[in-house]
């Protein structure tokens, strides 16, 4: 079974579109509304989601929502638990994209408009999360929000304004146009923190005390937007391509390269299943995609009602 995770957008309007969706192996719909209706919390434009024994974490990323919400259950439902982490906890969310944990207790939380990394400290029973101290790897007389683990290459994305650390070690901000484009996908794997530095093109590697190790090798415009870890080896989603690479013991040999059956346009969310197949979401074409363990196109068809963001298998 799939999760999805929807663009969304006007929840009075379309309040299905601003759930998860789950999706049986041959790509029907089973349900639009897995996460259940609860008092005083609005799901608007989720993104990132995240499976973890009982408890289902994702990302509520609507400007006024900002927020990291925790639910417990199974199979298609899931009732309202708590709110891991917000703005009001930690001024560093802000438009929240994608999270990972790393099994030591901590959290790593992407935003796009604070364009930072910020590590979480996660409660014993998984239901809280509090701003961990700022990443040793910054400088002390530093300002930085709370929690920051790796920080923006722009200090003028906040109030009050931060720091800024210079790039490769800080992450790049592009703000031409109307557009923004700033941080995006993490992945945890092998005691480093993998990190999707859209406007720079690459993907870049933190230990765990935030120290910036290396980076891949640019990738296509687009690209890189989504992470994910898959035995052995990180697959990287965002263009027309999906990239991938062993998660090499050396930071500056990560070089990832595209896999030629593969070809998606927009791709974003990606899940592998049990078996080893292969699901990609094509943003812009609303649809879901699959390929065999060997990355062969597999006949599949999963329409979806607006724009993918995330994908789960369960």
């Amino acid at each position: 079974m799939l999760f999805v995770t929807l663009h969304g957008g006007n929840p009075e309007r379309d309040p299905h579109k601003n759930n998860v969706h789950a999706y049986d192996k041959d790509g029907n719909k089973i349900t639009s509304s897995v996460l259940d209706e609860t008092d005083g919390v609005i799901l608007n434009e989720l993104r990132g989601i995240y499976l973890s024994g009982k408890y289902l974490y994702v990302a509520n990323a609507n400007k006024t929502q900002n927020s990291v919400l925790c639910y417990e259950g199974s199979g298609t439902k899931y009732r309202f638990v708590s709110r891991l982490a917000t703005n009001q906890t930690c001024n560093g969310i802000l438009h929240p994209f994608d999270f990972t944990f790393d099994g030591l207790g901590y959290c790593y939380l992407s935003s796009q408009d604070t364009n930072v990394i910020t590590r979480l400290i996660v409660s014993g029973d998984g239901k809280i999360g509090r701003p961990a101290p700022t990443a040793a790897s910054l400088h002390a007389s530093g300002e930085f929000l709370s929690g920051t683990f790796v920080a923006s290459s722009n200090g003028n994305l906040s109030k009050p304004a931060t720091t800024p650390v210079m790039c490769p070690t800080g992450l790049s901000y592009a703000d031409v146009g109307a557009k923004k484009h700033s941080v995006r996908g993490v992945a945890w794997a092998n005691g480093r923190l993998y990190v999707a530095d859209q406007p720079a093109g690459a993907v870049k590697i933190y230990d765990i005390t935030g120290k910036y190790l290396g980076q891949s090798n640019k990738l296509e415009p687009g690209s890189p937007v989504h992470l994910v870890v898959h035995n052995g080896s990180l697959y990287v989603s965002g263009g027309d391509h999906i990239y991938t690479a062993l998660l090499s013991s050396s930071p500056d040999k990560f070089v990832l390269k595209a896999i030629n059956s593969v070809k998606v346009k927009n791709s974003c969310g990606m899940a592998f299943g049990n078996s080893g197949n292969f699901y990609v979401a094509s943003r812009t074409g609303r649809t879901i995609l699959k390929f065999d363990s060997n990355f062969n196109p597999v006949k599949f068809r999963c329409d979806l009602p607006d724009d993918p963001e995330f994908l789960l298998h369960v």
